[in-house]
């Protein structure tokens, strides 16, 4: 028993005191994604990336909002949501307490982004967030002048009136201008 102590004295302590002090885990754990509602922008890239299908993205009932979904009981924390989010909106946290005694609710995180109706026919079509978010990266381009305010009146209308809009255009030989 002593050789046990003497052991311990010359090489340190191999075990934590956990759950009485924190416990320290590597810079690059994957923990629990934590989701950022103010970030996210409802492009749906981490519910496409997800392999055990944890994130679910899709629309409400009434059409109007995009639901976001994830559920930490099905998440394998591969980091694919991490990964793929252009705004940073879900990130994998250092948190690895995730047992619940029955309330299986406390494993959901959800958001619900307002949706963008089309000008054209007035059909919602995509998360309004995710329009603003592609005007902010078309002020970056080189774009010749009045094609920002075109293209900004573009991103407002839906695929299906877009293509109408672009045939329409074409066959008359109008310069792509929307109106």
């Amino acid at each position: 028993m002593m050789k046990l102590f003497d052991i311990t004295e010359k090489y340190g302590k191999a075990t934590y005191a956990y759950p009485f002090e924190p416990y320290k885990v590597h810079a690059n754990f994957r923990g629990q994604p934590h989701y950022t509602y103010e970030l996210c922008i409802g492009c749906a890239a981490c519910g496409i990336a997800c392999p055990s299908n944890a994130i679910e993205v899709k629309m409400n009932d009434m059409q109007d909002r995009l639901v976001w979904q994830f559920d930490c009981a099905r998440c394998i924390f591969c980091g694919r949501c991490d990964e793929v989010c252009p705004t940073g909106a879900v990130r994998l946290s250092d948190s690895f307490e995730l047992a619940v005694k029955f309330d299986k609710s406390a494993l959901i995180q959800r958001g619900e982004l307002e949706m963008q109706t089309c000008k054209c026919c007035g059909k919602p079509f995509t998360p309004k967030r995710l329009i603003d978010f592609a005007a902010q990266k078309l002020e970056t381009a080189n774009l010749l002048p009045g094609r920002f305010e075109e293209a900004k009146e573009y991103l407002q209308i839906c695929p299906e009136c877009k293509k109408a809009t672009a045939v329409k255009n074409l066959t008359t030989g109008i310069d792509m201008i929307v109106k």
